[in-house]
């Protein structure tokens, strides 16, 4: 196709070198008669489109007037021109009313709050940060004040329902007071259901802390972000101004730097939307909200769990040591943001810090010294036992360790690894010696052993000829005339 400097050229080379077409053919590389109908062309007018005859040409005009009405689907106008003869296939019809479809722009209402009316909360995702012995995404919490859009921001470890409660207290503590309702998405920590044209399912979890807390929770339509369009903004602010050009070593280390920054530049600026300071706002709102709640709320999660046989829990991939009496029982795990507390039935057993690594073994010294000492108990009753069996008179020899305030345990011990070396018997003979001596200490009965051994007589040495001296035995020769007196 010869566009338009290629135009241009044909008659450049016409007028100012008075080239022939054929010259000019060859000079652009193109054909001749291409030349030659430019030439009649003083100005340029593209590639004329050839227009292919449609069966749908007929209808074109109709299918306006009826996208213009109402915004049929491709398969009703399809219908309707049916009804009116058109012969096409419906894919022809898709095609066209996917090019001639009006575009509905998308308006939305401005919304306008009171003072104290209402809150808007969402998560935001901004990468990973270390956490234990792996990382962990990091997430960013969010809730504005709808009204002096004074903003409450917390970095968290994870999308739980433990951290979406407390971090609804913890912004209702630096706000000083709490809005007449909270606006949330349909996350599972607020929301379980929410279809179109039926009532909104809340978390049971979520109700408790708002009766708690005395707001109201107001979940937006599905797939509509612009109903909470504040705090969506709100957390587009902090990913540009805090996430994007920085990173993290800890939680710890994230929020430090995010509580500077609310206090020092978002909260303190001029905002676009009111043209006021939020904190300046927020000291007018603060008349309205309402008081916070004279209980601190519970800000947990509880799910059911079962002891292993080594005495533990695993939460969160994560094993927590519980008391060896809880062993394979069952047990409720109550979680919070910074601690995990383990119950059976009503009473707390174990509470320890929480871990957000993976395959972390968080132990109770006091846990394991339990088992240690139910374990030392075992074992020494195991050992009075060893120790009777030796014979009866072991008994009265054992009333004599105690009542005397000898190390009974020690005694004994050392007793019953005689009895395996010198046998039950020989040990119950020294210890009737023992006894008649009124000697009860196993020295002295590993003493009497050890002497009863040495006065038993050593067998003498076995003496294996040599071969050599088999040859030079000498027999005496038979006298074999007896055997004929016997027959005679």
């Amino acid at each position: 196709m010869i566009n338009r400097e290629m135009h241009q050229w044909i008659h450049f080379y016409d007028r100012h070198e008075k080239l022939t077409p054929s010259q000019i053919a060859v000079k652009l590389k193109i054909s001749e008669s291409a030349v030659r109908r430019h030439l009649a062309e003083s100005e340029y007018t593209g590639r004329k489109e050839r227009h292919v005859q449609s069966v749908l040409d007929n209808y074109k005009a109709h299918i306006g007037k009826l996208l213009s009405s109402h915004p049929y689907s491709s398969e009703q106008i399809f219908r309707r021109i049916s009804e009116n003869g058109y012969t096409g296939s419906y894919s022809t019809v898709k095609r066209y009313v996917r090019l001639v479809r009006p575009v509905m722009p998308k308006a939305y209402f401005s919304l306008h709050f009171a003072p104290g009316e209402a809150a808007q909360v969402d998560f935001g995702s901004c990468g990973t940060v270390p956490c234990g012995n792996i990382n962990r995404r990091l997430s960013v919490f969010v809730m504005v004040l709808c009204y002096s859009r004074y903003l409450y921001a917390e970095f968290i470890p994870c999308e739980r329902q433990e951290h979406f409660l407390q971090c609804h207290y913890n912004g209702f503590l630096e706000f000083g007071g709490v809005p007449g309702r909270v606006i949330v998405d349909n996350c599972k920590c607020a929301v379980t259901a929410n279809r179109r044209h039926s009532e909104v399912v809340y978390n049971p979890s979520y109700l408790d802390f708002c009766f708690v807390c005395g707001f109201k929770p107001d979940a937006c339509n599905p797939h509509s972000p612009n109903e909470k369009g504040i705090v969506e903004n709100a957390v587009k602010y902090i990913k540009k101004n805090i996430v994007t050009w920085r990173s993290f070593g800890s939680i710890e280390e994230a929020n430090s730097a995010l509580g500077l920054w609310r206090r020092e530049v978002a909260n303190v600026r001029i905002h676009s939307a009111t043209g006021k300071a939020p904190c300046e706002m927020l000291e007018e709102e603060l008349k309205t909200l309402q008081a916070l709640p004279v209980h601190t709320p519970e800000c947990a999660a509880t799910k059911p769990c079962r002891a292993d046989s080594r005495c533990r829990i695993w939460f969160d991939s994560n094993s927590y040591s519980v008391p060896s009496r809880y062993a394979s029982q069952p047990l409720t795990v109550k979680a919070k943001t910074n601690e995990v507390i383990i119950y059976h039935r009503e009473s707390m057993v174990a509470h320890h810090r929480r871990s957000y690594g993976r395959k972390e073994e968080i132990t109770d010294p006091d846990h394991r010294k339990e088992l240690r000492d139910i374990r030392r108990k075992a074992n020494k009753q195991n050992l009075v036992r060893d120790f009777l069996n030796i014979d009866s008179i072991a008994s009265k020899f054992l009333e004599q360790l105690e009542q005397r305030e000898l190390n009974a345990e020690l005694h004994m011990r050392k007793t019953v690894v005689l009895a395996e070396k010198y046998g039950r018997e020989a040990v119950a003979e020294a210890m009737k010696d023992m006894m008649r001596f009124e000697v009860y200490r196993s020295e002295y009965l590993e003493n009497r052993l050890m002497s009863a051994q040495r006065k038993k007589p050593q067998e003498g040495h076995l003496h294996v000829p040599k071969a050599e001296d088999a040859l030079n035995i000498e027999l005496k020769q038979i006298d074999l005339s007896i055997y004929n007196r016997e027959q005679s």
